[in-house]
């Protein structure tokens, strides 16, 4: 990856720190785009959109804990950003802070009722939490804004086989596949839909799909393997 720190003239302000540190995010060099974010924080603290690119920055090496005291800032400085909440929210998603970030989420949807991707996330933080039938109202309102999305109707169909609606669930993974025929982990997830519902025959398909776009998909191998099971079983009982 070149670097073209020595190729852009240096900096003299605050506004050029974050455009320069801006160019070297989009190269995915994060340290050096904190460094000039650090510099235009330095030159001015009350920089909102500084902490915000910081802390996305700090999010993609991982250091999640440290991006989230930037978008704090952030959004104490401008606290109608609806960007900064949802991507605290998705940092303290993936730090196990649940119930914070469904409250980010909260103020994304107050801010723009339309973002489907608020939906989405807080859906899927109520499901993680263990509240699936809470999740399903968040994913129907992301799939009624962005139909298009197959990951919205993969995830309702996970919170649907949680509370025991197998139809329903096969149903989403079927919208989910027709849009992306290529995911493995939907074939899976239906398979296994397809299994509780009592079918290890139809399941067998579909964990012979998710298998042969995923040779390495060792989930469905013991999931195709305990369907096998159970159709030999009926098959010398009958």
């Amino acid at each position: 990856m070149e670097n073209t720190k020595n190729s852009i003239e240096e900096p003299t302000s605050a506004e050029a720190y974050v455009n320069r540190g801006d160019e070297f995010y989009d190269q995915g060099d994060y340290q050096a785009a904190i460094s000039d974010y650090d510099a235009a924080i330095y030159l001015n603290p009350e920089y909102a959109i500084a902490y915000y690119n910081r802390g996305n920055a700090k999010d993609e090496l991982g250091d999640l804990e440290c991006a989230i005291s930037d978008y704090d800032e952030a959004i104490r400085l401008d606290p109608e950003d609806a960007i900064a909440y949802n991507n605290r929210g998705n940092a303290k998603s993936r730090i196990g802070k649940y119930f914070e970030a469904i409250s980010d989420f909260d103020q994304v949807i107050r801010l723009d009722p339309e973002d489907a991707i608020a939906y989405y996330n807080r859906g899927n933080a109520k499901s993680r939490l263990g509240h699936p039938e809470a999740a399903i109202p968040d994913y129907d309102e992301a799939i009624r804004l962005d139909p298009e999305d197959a990951g919205t109707y993969n995830n309702r169909g996970i919170a649907k086989s949680r509370i025991g609606k197998h139809f329903e669930a096969i149903s989403d993974y079927n919208e989910a596949i027709r849009l992306n025929p290529e995911d493995a982990t939907v074939y899976n997830n239906r398979g296994n839909a397809k299994s509780r519902l009592g079918h290890p025959g139809a399941a067998i398909a579909d964990y012979d799909e998710a298998i042969r776009l995923n040779p390495e998909y060792t989930r469905a191998r013991a999931n195709r393997e305990n369907a096998q099971k159970e159709l030999r079983k009926r098959e010398k009982e009958t």
